[in-house]
């Protein structure tokens, strides 16, 4: 360290006063295109009552930290009433609270404390199915005259097997025999989550109320649809082929199959037109801007039709799910060897989104989310405050899946059994399996404090018969929201910093381009004409590297915006030398292992 602090006071120079530039117009950029939004998995953000759960209540109760930290708006996860299975995925009713989380009077108050701090609500929207215990597929099976075309029901009445070899996401065929109706419905994902059928025009205007209920009647601010992917399939009902890796195997999985029947067809892309026409219309009529983000899991350039299709707008935008293949080693589910985080590996995922982009279309950044493992346990710990610099500072919408802002990561494989397992994705796998599958170890609760033995998560220590419905990371005791406040140049007070960086022109809407990016640096520039401009700059290698930006058309001197390091003690002793607001030479850069600098001109 000694050594860095001569490097440094060399190299450092005397501050000199900012050319000013002429200013241009800010762009009138929507509240969506503004900032960040964070997913908030209720079940697990924070619990009111005691019963272990996080509800309703708890977002209200941490609803000043959620406007302390500057994000824009929270995603709520399912918080319609369920049959209990999928992580609230498996709707019973399309236009209600489910019991455990709260009721109707409490969401309603949700949205008032929201609204009064700024911060916009969006939903999840999940129009793919439903529960087997929804009143729509239970008239459905019995053949009621107005519900009996609400699913997708194969004539078949051969029970010997399924109508073809379609598979379930979760595995195992995507078909159940009914035997009170005497065939088969479909369903994409769990047995008890049926499909229901958009070729019947009455499901339709059922989801197209719905919309209205939420985004009218309740004032949410916008929806993310689930699984949208998945809401159409070929009447034909053919099998879909094998990829020929998996020709050979007895028992296929989703990954097996080419989906050529099953996903992303032509009505889907139509459907969404039409409710982007809707909630629109609703829009003008609340005199408010309301969006819709659609989830789907496909390549870049089909994704992307998501936003715009045959020249009609879609969605505001298709989440971006490029990140999420940041990883070392291999996606054991998927069974993908992961990109990792490195310079050259980072640019190999930014180049097909931004070079696929429609121009009407917005971008956004995400790092994770509820289905995929966390972060920091993705690419490793020390990785995180650099991640967040790639989120937030790229371009576009940031997303952020709660906890991020402090590092949380995932459980310890051997710190859940599988009879505490409470994901479907992983139980129905068995003991053998579970680990592998489900997706509750990227789920814990969040950390909050050290004020009981459960991070502050219940207001009640574990104990007497109540504990939270998943286990607490023990990391709690060093890793939490409480201790990271107080802290200086914590994971939380980075992330902070970098979210009021994002709302500079150049960051905000400005041009991308790269810098410098090799082996061990990553580096790239963003720019609004008439604004300040901005370089950042990571260094992601194991040594202290000296960076030169004059080949690429960087001024001689530049201002030092923001600094950090690997860890707190070292961002200490960096900004001794390269302190806010310092002017440098741009021709000889020092970045420390895992260093970020950001500097403007």
């Amino acid at each position: 360290m000694n050594r860095l602090i001569f490097l440094l006071g060399l190299i450092a120079s005397v501050s000199i006063a900012c050319k000013t530039k002429s200013k241009a117009e800010i762009k009138n950029l929507k509240w969506w295109q503004k900032g960040v939004i964070y997913q908030l998995y209720p079940r697990s953000f924070k619990d009111s009552n005691g019963d272990g759960y996080g509800d309703l209540g708890g977002v209200i109760e941490k609803m000043d930290y959620l406007k302390s930290i500057g994000i824009s708006a929270i995603w709520l996860n399912p918080i319609y009433p369920s049959g209990g299975l999928d992580g609230g995925y498996d709707i019973t009713s399309f236009v209600d609270i489910d019991p455990l989380l709260g009721d109707m009077a409490t969401f309603d108050k949700l949205i008032e404390e929201a609204h009064k701090r700024g911060i916009y609500v969006i939903m999840d929207f999940i129009p793919n199915h439903s529960s087997d215990k929804h009143e729509w597929f239970l008239g459905s099976k019995n053949n009621s005259e107005k519900y009996k075309d609400y699913y997708v029901w194969h004539p078949s009445r051969d029970q010997s097997k399924p109508p073809n070899n379609w598979v379930s996401f979760f595995g195992g065929s995507a078909w159940t025999f009914d035997e009170n109706r005497g065939q088969w419905y479909l369903h994409q994902f769990l047995p008890e989550q049926p499909d229901l059928n958009y070729r019947n025009e009455a499901v339709q205007q059922e989801i197209a109320n719905s919309i209205k209920f939420w985004l009218k009647e309740k004032k949410v601010d916008g929806l993310r649809i689930d699984a949208l992917g998945f809401l159409y399939e070929d009447e034909d009902f053919q099998d879909e082929p094998i990829f020929p890796a998996s020709s050979h195997l007895k028992i296929l999985n989703y990954p097996d199959l080419d989906h050529i029947h099953t996903f992303s067809k032509a009505e889907t892309f139509q459907i969404l037109v039409k409710w982007r026409k809707l909630i629109e219309e609703i829009a003008r009529d609340e005199k408010s801007e309301k969006m819709m983000v659609v989830e789907v899991y496909d390549e870049v350039k089909t994704t992307l039709k998501y936003c715009l299709y045959k020249n009609q707008p879609a969605a505001q935008f298709p989440f971006n799910f490029q990140f999420v293949q940041l990883r070392n080693g291999t996606d054991l589910i998927k069974n993908q060897v992961g990109i990792p985080f490195e310079p050259k590996g980072i640019k190999q995922l930014i180049d097909p989104w931004i070079e696929n982009l429609p121009d009407s279309c917005w971008s956004n950044w995400q790092l994770g989310n509820h289905d995929n493992t966390r972060v920091g346990s993705r690419i490793g710990k020390q990785f995180i405050d650099l991640a967040n610099v790639l989120n937030m500072l790229l371009g576009g919408t940031t997303i952020t899946y709660y906890g991020e802002e402090i590092g949380m990561v995932d459980l310890p494989k051997d710190k859940l059994s599988f009879e505490e397992c409470q994901d479907e994705a992983g139980k129905k796998r068995g003991p053998e399996l579970f680990q592998i599958y489900s997706r509750d170890y990227e789920r814990t609760p969040m950390q909050w404090s050290t004020v009981n033995n459960n991070a502050g998560f219940m207001n009640v220590d574990t104990g007497n018969g109540r504990k939270p419905w998943l286990p607490v990371n023990e990391n709690y005791v060093d890793l939490n929201v409480q201790k990271q406040i107080v802290q200086d140049f914590s994971h939380l007070n980075i992330y902070k910093d970098l979210i009021k960086l994002k709302q500079e022109p150049s960051f905000s809407w400005g041009e991308f381009k790269y810098l410098l990016v090799n082996d061990e640096i990553f580096s790239f520039e963003r720019n609004a004409p008439g604004f300040k401009k901005y370089a950042v700059l990571m260094n992601l290698s194991t040594r202290t590297i000296n960076v030169n930006l004059s080949d690429f058309g960087i001024p001689d001197e530049a201002k030092i915006t923001y600094v950090f390091g690997s860890n707190p003690q070292e961002t200490h002793e960096l900004r001794k030398f390269y302190s806010i607001g310092q002017r440098i030479s741009t021709k000889r850069i020092l970045l420390t292992n895992l260093n970020c600098i950001i500097i403007s001109y």
